[in-house]
């Protein structure tokens, strides 16, 4: 199965209702997606989203990911703010709290806006 984590820093409170919105859209489509297993989604701190998603394969989840309500979020998700992913191939879904580590050993970087972003998403998302 292959394992899907993220986190999304929304920069503005002023967007948390766009962000929350598309969100939700996002969490609709993948309900309906081929290859979903189990998805779960967590505010891990302020302002701070995270996702963890489990899928049949990783072709099932890029599948997922580049189209419908996510390809949408994406396409906005620079001006709400900023993101890291990261994915693997496993047997069994980690813990929310083994992924969310995972995440920031091995994070790729979303959204980037300025090089202050950058910056600060280079030592993982600014809490």
């Amino acid at each position: 199965m292959y394992i899907s984590v993220t986190a999304f820093k929304v920069s503005k409170w002023w967007s948390l209702p766009l962000f929350q919105w598309r969100a939700a859209l996002s969490f609709m489509q993948a309900n309906k997606s081929l290859g979903i297993i189990t998805k779960e989604n967590w505010r891990q701190e302020k302002r701070v989203f995270c996702t963890l998603s489990t899928w049949k394969t990783k072709a099932d989840m890029q599948r997922f990911r580049n189209s419908g309500a996510h390809l949408k979020a994406m396409q906005i998700s620079a001006k709400l703010g900023h993101g890291i992913t990261y994915g693997w191939e496993a047997n069994q879904k980690p813990s929310i709290e083994k992924a969310y580590r995972l995440l920031l050993e091995n994070k790729q970087l979303h959204g980037e806006t300025s090089q202050r972003d950058k910056e600060t998403k280079e030592r993982g998302i600014d809490h």
